[in-house]
């Protein structure tokens, strides 16, 4: 080999060892999908699957029926605060079916009122169930991590950006089951 190929060589696997290297060293933790697919589910500091409580929500909308007319109301959920506290990054990870015109869940910012927590909810005339306002979904980075039997899934959710401090819920189709958290400011030292 030449001078000029060793320095074309070197250069290269130092280019190579420079951009690869970080990338590989700084791969995410990836859980295999647990037995109880009703969960939801985020990691703790030792990277194990921890459930979400669940809390139950209530709209004056009727989620069942379908609305004659367009309506803005609320879903709203007892309590000033979640009873589990994340870092501003949380993964979440859950169990959905994925199939055209089924989303997953979504995360949402809560708004605290009178004792309550509360998420702007539409109901759409003509259609059955609600909509969360998109002013108060966190734009989310989903990531399938497993296939499962028919159109089941076991993915990730993250936000996109670090929350900010206050309330959040992760909700779908069922008032019953929403899965709650909040994060806390950190302190500066």
């Amino acid at each position: 080999m030449t001078c000029r190929g060793r320095k074309i060589f070197g250069f290269s696997a130092l280019f190579l060892l420079l951009t690869v290297a970080p990338a590989a060293l700084g791969q995410d933790f990836l859980p295999a999908p647990p037995s109880d697919r009703t969960l939801i589910y985020t990691l703790d500091e030792a990277d194990r699957l921890t459930p979400l409580p669940f809390e139950i929500g209530a709209t004056p909308l009727k989620p069942g029926a379908v609305a004659k007319t367009t309506r803005q109301s609320y879903v709203e959920i007892k309590g000033e605060h979640a009873a589990t506290a994340l870092g501003s990054s949380p993964r979440i990870f859950l169990f959905t079916a994925q199939r055209p015109g089924i989303h997953p869940p979504f995360i949402v910012w809560l708004t605290p009122k009178h004792g309550a927590r509360r998420v702007t909810a539409v109901a759409q005339a003509g259609l059955a169930g609600f909509a969360i306002s998109s002013s108060e979904i966190v734009k989310p980075i989903v990531r399938v991590l497993n296939k499962l039997e028919g159109d089941e899934v076991f993915m990730e959710l993250r936000p996109r950006i670090s929350l900010d401090p206050g309330e959040y819920a992760i909700i779908g189709d069922d008032l019953k089951r929403i899965a709650t958290f909040r994060v806390t400011a950190v302190a500066m030292p």
